[in-house]
């Protein structure tokens, strides 16, 4: 079985439907390909900032490994690593990406193909049920939002 992150974006005046077509879902998973071809890889996600952390490790890499001329083999492992990083990374990245652009989580989902998590998904799941931003504002004392209570006293002592 696999997991699959959903991620919704909301913007004002869509109907559910323009919602639920735009919903990523995000399997974690390792990508194996990415292993052999972590620039591709990042390419086809269009993880630019990713591909670009990715180049700078690597020419660092090759920068220390002409410096200090290790072994063929630490120089072999040290880029099979970094790969192993990108490769395993991948669905955090991608999942980063979406936050960054606005999507927000929804949920998550166990279901052995995208076809069945999203129809495991949107079965229980209503639109209506996306928790609201609490919009904290600032008071002597704290940080409270409307008619939110953190702990058992709502108002401060005064003496």
């Amino acid at each position: 079985m696999a997991i699959w992150n959903v991620l919704i974006k909301d913007e004002a005046g869509e109907t559910d439907e323009v919602r639920a077509e735009r919903a990523l879902f995000v399997r974690e998973r390792p990508f194996l390909l990415v292993f052999l071809f972590p620039t591709l890889g990042l390419l086809r996600f269009r993880l630019w900032l990713a591909l670009v952390g990715y180049l700078v490790l690597g020419g660092i890499l090759v920068g220390l490994e002409a410096l200090l001329s290790p072994p063929p083999a630490v120089e072999i492992a040290a880029a099979m690593g970094l790969n192993l990083l990108v490769c395993l990374e991948m669905s955090t990245l991608r999942l980063r990406k979406a936050r960054r652009l606005g999507y927000r989580e929804a949920g998550v989902v166990s279901a052995p193909t995208r076809d069945e998590a999203e129809r495991r998904f949107f079965k229980s799941y209503t639109f209506a049920s996306l928790p609201e931003v609490v919009v904290l504002r600032p008071r002597r004392g704290g940080y409270t939002a409307p008619g939110f209570v953190i702990g058992s006293f709502p108002e401060p002592r005064t003496s």
